[in-house]
């Protein structure tokens, strides 16, 4: 019989959610690759970005599995999740990690998140998902526990009216580097993200006014080592909705002081650089994805700057 889900079990039934997903796809230990970036037809995962393609793969650890990447200058990263959200791995370019049982918080299996980006384009973006490696000592069937589907998506939607309470810095992680409350916040607002000396996250909420600016300085990250940002708009339940709803740094256009400016809005904002498309009268999440920081405190500090300030009302 199904178990009924609520606060205390979300994390585990919404990470199984994402595996059994991810089994109709694919058997275990083999990855299911995106071919495309993200868009609003074939989103899988909330909150996804759109300037990387996404490969997945659920791999039993038993005993121990491996995961590679081949050596480049974009970005790439394989994220290794146990069945409790917690993050037991993350493996860069040129890397091979080997991930045991008893690293898990709980179960044998693990879900591989890989992300690759686009940036040195689409076709050797395939070329190094395809060069993606996984070798596993066992492969045995996943049969986790079952949950009741109604009352996990009853228990996310309530979560999400929990946003602004969201810290990603404490979302995400190991069972020592986590707040509890985040970790529960995260896994419905963000499953899959990484921990902060990885990847730093932030997310506002605003009502369009049909024409918005967010203007902000560079990022701290290492940008000599794969690091990269990218800006992006969600729908008020955290998926994307519109068709261009992302926009990495490489394509952002800069202020004559280095600093960005984004705009939100309709036709008001549509002679501006850097627009995303926003209704008026509509709520939604504006958020920046921060890759490979170069010390995690001081991006937490630069996402404290961005809590601050917000969205600016445009006069147009």
């Amino acid at each position: 019989m199904a178990e009924i889900v609520t606060r205390d079990n979300f994390v585990e039934a919404e990470t199984a959610h994402y595996i059994r997903e991810q089994l109709d796809k694919a058997p275990v230990n083999t990855y299911f690759h995106n071919r495309v970036p993200v868009n609003v037809d074939n989103q899988v995962i909330i909150r996804s970005n759109v300037d990387l393609i996404y490969s997945y793969a659920v791999v039993d650890v038993t005993e121990e599995a491996s995961f590679s990447l081949a050596p480049s200058q974009e970005y790439q990263v394989a994220q290794v999740i146990d069945e409790n959200h917690y993050v037991v791995a993350v493996v860069y370019p040129g890397q091979t990690r080997t991930v045991r049982n008893d690293e898990l918080s709980a179960g044998n299996h693990v879900y591989a998140l890989g992300r690759t980006a686009t940036t040195g384009g689409l076709d050797h973006a395939l070329q190094l998902q395809d060069a993606r490696g996984i070798t596993a000592a066992t492969s045995n069937s996943y049969s986790g526990r079952e949950f009741d589907d109604e009352s996990r998506k009853a228990v996310g939607a309530e979560l999400e009216t929990h946003a602004a309470e969201a810290d990603f810095s404490k979302a995400f992680g190991t069972p020592a580097s986590t707040d509890p409350y985040q970790h529960l916040l995260g896994a419905r607002l963000g499953w899959g993200g990484l921990p902060p000396e990885h990847a730093q996250y932030y997310q506002g909420l605003a009502t369009s006014t049909g024409a918005e600016v967010w203007t902000f300085e560079l990022p701290p990250l290492d940008y000599e080592h794969n690091g990269y940002f990218s800006v992006i708009k969600y729908d008020e339940m955290g998926w994307l909705d519109v068709e261009r709803p992302g926009l990495s740094d490489n394509e952002l256009a800069r202020n004559p002081d280095g600093t960005i400016s984004i705009w939100f809005g309709d036709e008001r904002v549509a002679g501006e650089a850097n627009v995303i498309r926003a209704t008026e009268g509509q709520k939604f999440y504006y958020g920046i994805r921060l890759y490979r920081p170069l010390d995690a405190q001081e991006t937490v500090e630069y996402i404290a700057t961005l809590r601050s300030a917000g969205l600016t009302p445009s006069r147009k």
